[in-house]
């Protein structure tokens, strides 16, 4: 840069150029950028014309005042500091600062560059520097950071918006959540029991104690029923004094549960005749429910949770107690035949320890077992297979004798796991790395796969070492997990989807119908006076129509549309892809005419009608809970208008 005028006019005194521009033709007078170099001291030597056309000052002008006259006068003091230390240091520099621009008399920051020039020793032999407007950048980020401060304050506006709906949703989705929470404990409950891998009592202990966390009892107890008697064999909080306690089945609540293999509830036991007065005193319990403990179809004990006030349990505490009691049973029968599995484990392992049973022996408490059993050697090499076996997988005892396991039955999954427990056995020698008791899927000869239970022992007598496992086929038992979850989203009464799954249905539909812009439609209806019918009739007859009215909607609408019980006798219908707003009609009033029919119920024929509300869904910003309280509000005007007919409005959305 320049120091002083003085120095300018020196400096081109002793130089072949100069300040003024040249008269032939110059690359850096085409640049854009102000270009200028400079003597080792610091002096400069060249301008281009660009200096001259955007300072507008003359050759002279520069030479007799510099660049300062150019340059911003807060900016000056850091200029010719930085400038003073790269002379200094020979370093190159960058800088930015305010240029006078002649056009419009304002002043642009500019972005200044400086590099030395050095021979091959180093010393500088000449400095060459830029100066380039960035003005109009700098312009572009101030008006991007104000774009970005704005959007960012509406955006804030937005949101507050949206987090007081939100609100409003979680208010409404709470109940919901707790329903479906509760459902979730009661389905790891299931699990935790079907997995607990505890003896029979230990198991009762269990179950009890998991019973006392779900339902508002003071106390649980499990009874099994022996010849005429209720014997309790496992108890909790206000029972838990009475382990063993004997109870006539004839007149007790829990015989008459066993008698008629349903829940049972008894409000107030002073009051109620079924009940054993006596044993409830001793305990302090006031009210109590009963569920059957069914095996194999017949049941063999009850479950019990017992309160100490009068009418102490919800309609959730009975569905709780029945869902959990519907596995117990079964789940009896397993741990019974597991503990007897276990022990024929333990009497195959001392025989073999001790050598005191002979082969024969040894295959008669093999093929006592009513699981299968196979046993392999340290090489995977199948050296037992029993009958069980044979029926379970399809390969007789011939096929597989002396064949790799991996050969038959084994799946992937299955496959790794051997490997790696086998290899860990061989590398560490302790049983722990093999023995387990795990659930997973095998393949039969007819290669259908099957879920099996298997419970693996080591058996090692001097140096010969075999791996023995029973196996239970749990096909049944994952059903009834599977039955549970269904419980937990249709109706039991009629069968139906119940609230949950139905919402749930409706979202994606909602998605879909954004999507494709297809026509959706809902159908909100109730049974005209139903509790009138109710009332006189008795809620069995009640229960009759409800399920014959559920079974003529199905019957009405197309297959793929959604049906669902909400409560009591409010029902719902869900209708995609419909061709016009016509189709949703012509359902309505194919439901009222197929509803209008007689129902012949025992020797009673009964004839009711239903209201309907419809809605006309074609992508309108809405969300579900919006649409069924719209659909609602159009059943309610059904009924104002008479009842026995359907209403659409297809404004609403």
């Amino acid at each position: 840069m320049l120091t002083s005028v003085n120095n300018v006019a020196d400096a081109n005194s002793n130089s072949s150029s100069n300040l003024t521009p040249a008269t032939t033709f110059n690359i850096a007078d085409v640049l854009p950028q102000i270009v200028w170099t400079a003597n080792p001291d610091g002096t400069p030597d060249f301008c281009n014309q660009r200096w001259y056309e955007y300072t507008g000052l003359s050759v002279e002008e520069t030479r007799l005042r510099g660049w300062s006259s150019a340059l911003h006068p807060d900016d000056s003091a850091n200029w010719q500091e930085v400038w003073n230390k790269s002379i200094q240091s020979g370093l190159p520099y960058e800088i930015e600062y305010r240029f006078k621009r002649e056009a419009d008399n304002t002043y642009r920051w500019h972005l200044a560059r400086a590099l030395p020039i050095k021979d091959n020793s180093g010393k500088i032999i000449k400095w060459c520097g830029t100066c380039t407007d960035i003005q109009d950048q700098k312009d572009a980020y101030i008006t991007t950071e104000q774009l970005v401060n704005e959007r960012t304050t509406e955006l804030a506006k937005i949101n507050s918006s949206l987090m007081g709906e939100i609100k409003e949703r979680e208010l409404i989705s709470m109940q919901l959540s707790r329903d479906a929470a509760r459902l979730n404990e009661i389905i790891a409950t299931q699990q935790v029991l079907m997995r607990a891998n505890l003896d029979i009592e230990s198991f009762f202990k269990l179950a009890i104690s998991q019973m006392d966390i779900l339902t508002a009892s003071a106390g649980s107890a499990i009874e099994l029923i022996e010849e005429l008697e209720m014997v309790y064999r496992a108890v909790s909080g206000v029972a838990a004094n009475h382990l063993g306690l004997r109870l006539q089945a004839a007149s007790s609540l829990s015989g008459l549960c066993v008698a008629c293999g349903q829940v049972l509830y008894c409000r107030d036991v002073e009051s109620d005749v079924r009940v054993d007065k006596v044993a409830c005193r001793a305990m302090g319990v006031q009210s109590m429910i009963v569920a059957p403990l069914m095996h194999g179809g017949k049941a063999i004990g009850v479950f019990k949770s017992m309160a100490t006030t009068t009418d102490a349990f919800t309609s959730s505490d009975l569905q709780t107690l029945q869902l959990i009691a519907g596995l117990i049973g079964e789940a009896i029968g397993q741990k019974i035949a597991l503990d007897q599995n276990q022990r024929t484990l333990e009497k195959f392992h001392q025989a073999i320890e001790k050598l005191k049973a002979s082969e024969l022996r040894t295959r008669l408490i093999i093929e006592s077992s009513h699981d299968a059993f196979v046993s392999i050697n340290i090489d995977g090499m199948i050296i037992g297979w029993n009958k069980q076996a044979e029926e379970m997988f399809g390969w007789s005892q011939d096929e597989v004798k002396d064949q790799l396991i991996e050969s038959f039955f084994v799946t992937k999954r299955v496959r790794e796991i051997l490997r790696s427990g086998l290899a860990r056995f061989k590398e560490n020698s302790e049983e722990s790395s093999i023995r387990r008791h795990i659930e997973l899927a095998v393949r039969k000869k007819n290669h259908k796969e099957i879920p099996v239970e298997l419970t693996i022992n080591v058996v090692t007598i001097g140096t010969h070492t075999e791996f023995c496992a029973f196996i239970r086929d749990i096909s049944e038992r994952k059903k009834n997990e599977a039955q549970l979850i269904k419980l937990a989203q249709f109706d039991q009464l009629t069968g139906l989807c119940n609230r949950g799954l139905f919402f749930d249905r409706l979202k994606h539909a909602m998605e879909k119908v954004k999507r494709t812009r297809n026509i959706m439609s809902l159908l909100y209806l109730d049974i005209d006076h139903f509790k009138h019918i109710n009332d006189t009739l008795g809620h069995f007859t009640g229960d009759q129509i409800l399920r014959e009215f559920s079974a003529r909607l199905k019957s009405t609408v197309r297959g793929m549309d959604t049906v669902a019980r909400l409560g009591g006798d409010e029902f719902i219908v869900l209708m995609e892809n419909l061709s016009c707003v016509g189709d949703a009609k012509l359902i309505a009033e194919k439901i009222l005419n197929i509803i209008r029919k007689p129902i012949i119920t025992g020797d009673q024929t009964i004839c009711i009608t239903t209201s309907i509300g419809g809605l006309i869904f074609c992508g309108e910003e809405s969300d579900e809970n919006r649409l069924v309280e719209l659909t609602d509000q159009h059943l309610y005007v059904a009924k104002q208008n008479g009842r026995n007919r359907y209403f659409f409005d297809e404004t609403d959305s």
